[in-house]
């Protein structure tokens, strides 16, 4: 199992927003001419520049095909009741990671890059997609930051590394609310959000074009979970999000929404590219 974050999913043809240019020293905000990030869109066609952004994932599990053979299966478990791991029971970390306890994943990074999540062994069959579920870190998890302070200075050339204990997603963010008569920006706003009083969403079913099958000579398979970032502010006025819950619940069921498989195959995970 893997994750894959990009603006867009495999095959769509994504805009990149436009950045107004700023010249570094506006008001406000993060300071966008030096600091990594990635940009999204808003209903409003406002551009919103993620800085930072974590999400915390769980519940990954390759789903079983479902025919007639399957119905006495699913007859008997639900008479009794089936354990279940968050997660999944892999024991063999892969890159430093497995599938016994949740990963935080850090969605300011290189898109397009496979982060493995782990591996588990799975009984011969068919399997017809896989499940995932953005979740409150309760414990411990792969890939937690460590929190660190923001600093004083403004733009801030430092933006807070959040403590994600007891959250489901973190941003540090902000958008341009003032331009001069050149368009170049000369005040932001930051949006610094998390899902503190939200609902959480449902656990996501994700179909497979095609099923994977699993029997003595195919032994091994890869599913990469893709998160299509460029898609959490579509429907969200982007500067009512630090005010109005609502615009976040939105924000929020748009990342669960934005989970898909971006990839999947026989044998091992793709190497990733040198850059």
């Amino acid at each position: 199992m893997a994750e894959v974050h990009t603006e867009g999913r495999p095959g769509e043809t994504v805009v990149t927003p436009t950045v107004i240019p700023g010249s570094g020293t506006e008001q406000g905000g993060y300071d966008q001419v030096n600091l990594e990030k990635h940009p999204i869109r808003d209903v409003n066609g406002r551009t919103l520049l993620l800085y930072r952004a974590y999400l915390v994932l769980d519940n990954v599990e390759l789903v079983p095909c479902i025919g007639l053979a399957d119905l006495p299966r699913i007859l008997l478990d639900s008479l009794i009741a089936t354990a279940r791991a968050h997660a999944g029971h892999g024991s063999e970390p892969v890159g430093g990671r497995a599938l016994d306890k949740p990963n935080v994943i850090d969605v300011v990074t290189q898109e397009g890059f496979i982060l493995p999540l782990g591996n588990k062994a799975m009984a011969p069959g068919r399997y017809c997609g896989v499940t995932v579920a953005p979740v409150r870190l309760a414990g411990e998890a792969y890939g937690k930051p460590g929190f660190a302070a923001s600093s004083n200075d403004s733009p801030t050339t430092l933006p807070e590394v959040p403590e994600m204990a007891g959250r489901l997603f973190a941003i540090r963010a902000d958008y341009c609310d003032e331009t001069n008569g050149s368009g170049q920006c000369t005040r932001r706003v930051k949006v610094d959000i998390d899902d503190s009083g939200l609902t959480l969403p449902s656990v996501r079913s994700l179909q497979f074009d095609q099923p994977l099958d699993l029997n003595a000579t195919l032994r091994e398979v890869f599913v990469a979970v893709g998160i299509a970032h460029g898609e959490w502010a579509r429907d969200v006025d982007v500067t009512r999000l630090s005010s109005d819950a609502g615009e976040r619940q939105k924000f929020l069921n748009n990342i669960a929404a934005s989970f898909h498989v971006n990839s999947k195959g026989l044998g091992e995970l793709p190497p990733n590219l040198p850059q």
